[in-house]
């Protein structure tokens, strides 16, 4: 099967991400099952930003829309 495309969160990244769309911030111990990698791969795409406590991220505009992608189907 063909690796999904980037622009699109793989099962980690939209558990994480669905549960940031709920609330203002989460700590990082609240992602899981997302770790550090993912987390870091989440900011790297701009899903994700730290905010100005710097113990909580919050989900951005670029990140909604990735939790928005349809994923695509098998053929």
């Amino acid at each position: 099967m063909p690796a999904r495309p980037s622009h699109i969160p793989h099962a980690t990244e939209r558990t994480a991400l669905q549960r940031m769309s709920l609330t203002r911030g989460l700590p990082p111990e609240r992602l899981h099952p997302a770790g550090k990698q993912v987390i870091a791969g989440m900011q790297a795409k701009g899903w994700i930003e730290k905010q100005a406590d710097g113990r909580t991220y919050c989900i951005t505009p670029a990140g909604d829309e990735a939790l928005r992608a349809i994923i695509p189907g098998k053929r």
